[in-house]
């Protein structure tokens, strides 16, 4: 029974692991292995002429987040530390039953 206990506990913590590591692996940039390289050869401008074209500044558009990092995250690190504050409970319970102080 103590070998089911413990492969459930590496089983969970396995999961935890790749769910917190695999969005961090996917959101990395992938463009950084691009080695392509572009030379551009500067154009004379007069300092008479002014933009062909005069753009408006954009707009700043706050990016709303995922609702993966709104919801998921949260309910993984509660769930970790419940996990965590469980097996020390646990642990503690488990000695005192063991060993036992003769005075």
């Amino acid at each position: 029974m103590k070998r089911i206990h413990t492969l459930v506990l590496f089983s969970l913590i396995a999961v935890l692991m790749v769910a917190i590591a695999g969005p961090v692996a996917a959101s990395q940039d992938s463009a950084q292995g691009d080695t392509t390289e572009t030379t551009a050869v500067p154009e004379q401008i007069s300092q008479d002429e002014g933009p062909a074209v005069e753009a408006p500044p954009p707009d700043e558009v706050v990016p709303e987040q995922p609702w993966t990092v709104r919801f998921i995250y949260p309910v993984i690190v509660l769930g970790t530390v419940v996990l965590i504050v469980g097996l020390a409970i646990g642990y503690n319970r488990s000695i005192r039953r063991k060993y036992h102080v003769v005075s």
